[in-house]
């Protein structure tokens, strides 16, 4: 039943979005378990056959896809899983085929400087600070990507990681920093 509930409320998102005319484009098959909070007026790609969770036990853990410039782009590809991820976006955030985010974080921006101002950051632009995201790619709950990082294909991030540096393919990575924990391939 729940299935059935999913389906529909992803063909509903879908329909709400074509019919709005705004920047957001849904693939397909998408199922919604969850509340889903789009935010900002850049651009939303959601690919084919993807899941939007929440976390089990807690109601108030659900996906919210943020953009905070009319230039940026959230690009999900096809058949991703996100449970309570937190995606948000001043440039671009792309994110691969087969991944899976759980109650993690991804933003491309450090939001305002650290100085009592809280200006904008100095010296952001989108070739530092775009998140590039490879395929099969799999996020534990409680981590955080940064700015500028790329993560390449088949990669673990072990849950409560902090990564702020790119991650090579094949790897499973932990810590705060982030580091190789060991190889896969």
């Amino acid at each position: 039943m729940k299935d059935i509930l999913a389906i529909i409320l992803g063909y509903w998102y879908r329909v709400k979005f074509k019919l709005l005319k705004r920047n957001i484009h849904v693939g397909e098959g998408l199922k919604v378990f969850k509340k889903l909070k789009i935010q900002g007026k850049g651009k939303i790609l959601i690919g084919k056959n993807c899941i939007i969770k929440g976390i089990r036990g807690d109601s108030n853990q659900y996906v919210t896809l943020y953009t905070h410039d009319k230039g940026a782009v959230i690009n999900i590809g096809n058949n991703a899983c996100l449970c309570a991820a937190r995606i948000s976006s001043k440039f671009a955030v792309t994110i691969g085929n087969d991944v899976l985010l759980e109650e993690s974080g991804i933003m491309d921006t450090d939001f305002h400087s650290i100085e009592r101002s809280r200006g904008l950051p100095p010296d952001e632009v989108k070739d530092k600070c775009e998140v590039i995201i490879g395929t099969r790619v799999s996020v534990g709950a409680k981590s955080i990507i940064t700015k500028g990082v790329k993560i390449g294909d088949d990669v673990i991030i072990m849950p409560g990681s902090i990564v702020t540096k790119s991650v090579p393919s094949g790897c499973m990575v932990l810590g705060n920093p982030a580091r190789i924990y060991k190889k896969l391939i």
